[in-house]
């Protein structure tokens, strides 16, 4: 018996991680800190505009949404263990990561800029940083970027990016490093109010910080990506991703053409 319930519990396995076509569930890996992008809701369910972007794609892939969340910089290790079957969680995509992963097409633009008190005098010019301490998301295109294009500049880095806030906001560091979209949400939420807002100008490195976000999946996983694609093509034409982004965000985060 106990054997009979392991090999059902194998060939479970099995269709979960064989792709789009054949699997019954994705497990899709994601973080919690990511609000609007992803977050647990009042009734402790994973929301936000990705979870439901991402349920929307399984609807078009006729397989079901299986969200798991953990710390962001053991995503992609748990994608290539196979702990997980894809990772959607404002994840950008860079040369680096794509020696590790397979991409979808891009999805957001995922524009990066600090945030700091208003009147620090801190811009996107690094001369601006000289002295002050960035706070930036452990595993993030951030923190490779301060590191290897500043590294003369002060940077503690988080577990998460909520952890980075609260030092903003008690005085502890100078700026948080990060995804744009992501910030709007605690700059309109608790930013504003206590004297932070945008620094500068967006910071642009293609060869660091990429091109915009994407879903990845496992090296040679071309039915799922082919199959994420597909469901990306078609939210973006019949309207789903610009009316769900439209709930969240006053500018657009379509990526650039």
């Amino acid at each position: 018996m106990r054997a009979a319930k392991m090999l059902i519990s194998f060939m479970v396995s099995v269709c979960a991680v064989s792709g789009a076509g054949a699997a019954e569930t994705v497990r899709i890996g994601t973080v919690l800190d990511q609000a609007p992008f992803e977050y647990r809701d009042s009734n402790g369910q994973v929301a936000g505009l990705e979870v439901t972007l991402g349920n929307k794609m399984c609807e078009v892939m006729h397989v079901k949404c299986q969200w798991v969340t953990m710390d962001f910089d053991a995503l992609i290790p748990a994608l290539k263990a196979k702990k997980v079957d894809a990772v959607y969680a404002q994840m950008s995509i860079t040369k680096e990561r794509e020696k590790s992963v397979d991409f979808t097409n891009p999805i957001t633009s995922a524009q990066v800029q600090y945030v700091a008190k208003v009147g620090s005098g801190i811009t996107d010019d690094p001369a601006t940083l000289k002295g002050k301490t960035v706070g930036v998301q452990s595993g993030s295109i951030q923190e490779d970027y301060m590191h290897k294009r500043l590294p003369d500049v002060s940077v503690k880095v988080y577990q998460t990016v909520n952890e980075a806030y609260l030092d903003l906001l008690a005085n502890r560091i100078d700026a948080v490093f990060d995804d744009k979209s992501a910030e709007y949400d605690w700059i309109t939420k608790e930013g504003k109010r206590a004297g932070f807002d945008y620094a500068g100008k967006p910071v642009v490195d293609n060869e660091i910080l990429g091109p915009g976000t994407g879903i990845a999946v496992r090296k040679g996983d071309e039915h799922l990506l082919a199959s994420f694609n597909s469901a990306i093509r078609q939210m973006v034409s019949d309207g789903t991703f610009s009316r769900e982004s439209a709930k969240y965000f006053p500018f657009s985060i379509a990526p650039t053409k």
